[in-house]
């Protein structure tokens, strides 16, 4: 491969497939260069320019530092998972770096929400993997059930460049605590103009409670339990929060 053919010039572009693009999964755990990918600089990140008579650098290390942080913070989270970020399928690959060119270009608007019916790892994680290593794009994912104060602090965190804030796993708005944390999280993406992905858990709440009883933690109860059964969950957040996402991501949204 020549060297003016080298893909560390060309991974922003969405019709390169795959993910993880110059990238080698060693046993799904260690995550290192393809060195043929990068002949320039073998995978360095620096050369020396002859002409210039200096060390030229580029991100190919930076990202890749990046990308080691995203699946460790993935494994955490997600330690039985069978599949990885980018373990995904070809169409499935070619689409989220579409997806995320014509986001990243200002073509599409900069907040989705999405519903998964299921508890598993969401597509945002090979999302995040692509932002960070195919666009360079600052890209920082929370699972808003398994969450801290200082996990929400480091992911609202003011950033001087373009950045992605996905937010996975967002269930249980009946408690104001994540009803507050979700909403945090909206505002600091509105006021810092943050591309924005919100994957909302729907999944049916099972349980009862005994209609006969007249008790006040009896009413308490009914009250949670219908809030845990609110077929749309956008119902729970503020109209404030609603609004903003209106603006965020161009739809009428209904609560």
């Amino acid at each position: 491969m020549a060297v003016s053919a080298c893909v560390s010039k060309n991974l922003e572009n969405p019709l390169l497939n795959g993910l993880g693009l110059g990238l080698n999964f060693i046993d799904n755990q260690q995550i290192e260069l393809k060195v043929e990918v990068f002949p320039c600089c073998q995978g360095q990140a620096r050369l020396w320019d002859q002409q210039l008579q200096a060390i030229r650098t580029c991100s190919l290390r930076a990202r890749l530092s990046r990308v080691e942080k995203l699946y460790a913070q993935y494994r955490k989270i997600w330690p039985h998972s069978s599949r990885l970020p980018h373990q995904v399928s070809n169409p499935l690959s070619a689409q989220i770096l579409q997806d995320l060119a014509a986001v990243f270009k200002r073509d599409r608007a900069s907040t989705h929400l999405i519903i998964s019916p299921h508890r598993q790892p969401s597509i945002l994680w090979s999302q995040a993997l692509a932002s960070i290593w195919r666009f360079g794009i600052e890209a920082r994912l929370i699972n808003l059930t398994k969450h801290d104060t200082q996990e929400l602090a480091q992911f609202t965190a003011d950033f001087s460049g373009p950045i992605a804030l996905f937010v996975e796993q967002i269930d249980r708005l009946w408690d104001p605590m994540y009803v507050e944390a979700l909403e945090h999280i909206v505002t600091r993406a509105y006021h810092s103009e943050a591309f924005l992905w919100l994957d909302f858990l729907q999944v049916p709440e099972s349980g009862k409670v005994d209609e006969g009883d007249d008790t006040v933690k009896a009413e308490l109860q009914r009250r949670i339990q219908r809030k845990k059964q609110a077929i749309n969950p956008l119902e729970l957040l503020s109209k404030d929060c609603i609004s903003r996402l209106q603006s965020m991501s161009g739809q009428q949204l209904r609560r």
